[in-house]
Order: C-alpha cells, then structure tokens, then sequence
C-alpha cells in the first residue's frame, strides 16, 4: 500500500489525531443527572463530542432506561436468577443506584470514522436491585441492563439452526429461542459446574418448544469449519470484558474465519476498537514515514498490519478509503486471522 499526501489526506490525519490526544468522554461515567438535568447533560455531551447529540435537538435520545421495562422483559420476567443454590453457585441482590450514567452498549463507530468514537450513556431511571451470581463465593456473573442489551441484537439476528459459545445465565440462548427464525440453539460451555446448575435451575424456565443442545466442551477446540459447517449462525461470549476479549476473538479467527454473516462475537467493536486506532497509527507512519512509538503489548497486532497492508498493492489519495479499512469489520478480522510470525 502506498499513501498519497495530499491536502485531505493531512487534514484527515490531523482530526484523527486531535481526537486520540483529546478524548475526554470517560469523565462522565457515573456522573448523575436527573429528569430536570437531563437536557443541560444532553448539552454538555453533545459539546464532549457524542455524536448521537449533534443531530437536531427534537431527536435525542432520552438517557433514561426504564428499570420496569427491563425488569418486565421477556427473561426476567420468565426467569427466576434468586433459585440458583448449589454447592457451587448462589446469587445475591445490591441496591444499584438510579441516574448515574453508565455505559449500557457496545463501543458507538464514529460517523465520521475519524476515531471520535463514543459510548452509549444510560442511567436507570430508579434504583433497582441487580443480581450477582457467586462461584464459590467469588463474583461470576452481573445481570445488568448492559449485558442484556449486548446480546439482543445477535439474538435477533440468530436463524436456523444456532450455536452458541459460553452458556453464563442463559440469556442470549433465551432471546434466541424466542426469535421466530431461529430452529434449534445448541450451547457450548466448557464448565461442568455451569452446565449442572443451568441444567437443574435456569433450563426448566426456558421455552420448550425449540430443541436445546447443552455440550461440554471447550469453546477453542469446537471453532473450526468442520463443526461450524452444521449451523447457520455462530455466537461466541466466553470473555469477561472488553479487557480480555480481544485477544480470545484473534486466537478464534486464527483457527477459523467464518463468513462474517454467519458469526458474530459478543461486544465485537468494543474488543476491536484499538485496531482503528493501530490501523491508523500505520496510516499514518506511512504518511509522515516516521517509526511507529506503541505500547509493546499491541507489536504483535502492528506486525499483523504492517503484513496485511504491506500486501496490498494500492496507491490511495482519498481519506475516505482509509476510513473504510480503519473501521471495517470484515477486514479486522482479515487482519486477526492472519497467523503470528515467529
């Protein structure tokens, strides 16, 4: 790949820059607002940058969430989190505090794919009581608005015949089973105690209708073509955050890249979101043919860049297509794929 410096090409480099060196929309998590407060925080975020304020005024989206909405829906409403008691597992409730901003999705792609990315900012609209699952007393699992709004949309997107990795509390599998597309959801866990306590707790409250598959195994050992070739949707969830994803969603397309209409992972961009930063990084190096200076944990994804871009054969004067590769998913996992260099 070759980049041709030009006027839009430095002014592109130049935004993407400006908004790496000064991102200040962390400061709001856990800020407080209320119904009289919500449009003066609307306005202070739409000046921080959160794209979904700068359209007119009459179409923000209001930062409150209903706790009843979400303690009325479909799973909790059908499922009882407080039976889970074994020797393994137990559940406990917290008092979670209503109208503090928390980060209630995935990573927002900037419109302009300038890197002036952005979270999605939500407060509960009261205070609730959140369930935390304990394995062998230690906190194991949260059931909170979040994680119920990260696996909605792959579990409407879920058809056929589903396999899905990592079984938690059963909440993807849920929803799946309620989307009129989907035939049959069969679940890989790799933990038996899990699978004992789904099995005997939670899968009596789950619809019947739909075959339900529960299989022991390790999520690494089933990722391949041979097995995925048997389903027509794939959903893996077996990382904890965003911290750990990353790496788990490389090792995965190491071993196989599925068609990207058939797979998808859970929080994908917000595991994914330093590659448009690494990728432009390069861009930039190339530009301004300086060495790239990053943090040695991500050499390993920059050598996979450099190999990946490197094998390009294309001269490119226009800041859009750059744009294209920064934040295209299809192509992150083209790069992730690609095996390490010894």
């Amino acid at each position: 790949m070759k980049i041709i410096r030009n006027r839009k090409i430095d002014s592109f480099m130049d935004r993407c820059m400006f908004h790496i060196q000064n991102d200040n929309k962390n400061t709001y998590l856990g800020a407080h607002v209320t119904k009289a407060g919500e449009k003066k925080m609307q306005k202070e975020l739409k000046e921080a940058g959160f794209a979904e304020f700068m359209q007119p005024e009459a179409e923000w989206p209001s930062l409150f969430i209903s706790a009843d909405e979400w303690e009325n829906s479909p799973y909790h409403s059908h499922v009882s989190l407080d039976m889970v008691r074994s020797d393994h597992f137990s559940y406990t409730t917290q008092k979670m505090a209503g109208r503090e901003l928390f980060n209630s999705d995935c990573i927002q792609k900037d419109p302009k794919r300038e890197l002036n990315d952005w979270m999605k900012l939500r407060a509960m609209d009261r205070s609730f009581d959140a369930i935390f699952l304990l394995q062998d007393e230690e906190d194991w699992m949260l059931d909170a608005p979040s994680e119920a709004a990260t696996n909605d949309v792959p579990a409407s997107k879920a058809h056929g015949n589903v396999v899905t990795f990592g079984l938690g509390i059963g909440y993807f599998l849920y929803m799946a089973l309620l989307n009129p597309a989907v035939t049959s959801v069969t679940c890989i866990e790799n933990s038996p105690q899990v699978i004992e306590m789904f099995n005997r707790f939670l899968l009596p409250q789950f619809p019947q209708e739909k075959k339900i598959t529960i299989l022991g195994n390790d999520a690494f050992a089933c990722f391949n073509e041979k097995f995925l070739s048997a389903y027509d949707y794939v959903y893996t969830d077996i990382w904890k955050s965003s911290d750990d994803g990353l790496a788990c969603i490389e090792k995965l397309l190491m071993q196989f890249n599925p068609p990207i209409e058939k797979a998808d992972f859970w929080i994908e961009d917000s595991c994914e979101c330093v590659m448009w930063t690494l990728i432009f990084l390069y861009f930039h190096s190339l530009v301004y043919k300086h060495k790239i200076n990053i943090n040695p944990a991500y050499i390993d994804l920059m050598h996979k860049i450099e190999t990946y871009f490197t094998a390009m054969d294309e001269s490119i004067d226009d800041p859009e297509k750059l744009k294209f590769y920064m934040y295209d998913r299809q192509t992150i996992r083209n790069i992730l794929a690609l095996k390490k260099s010894v």
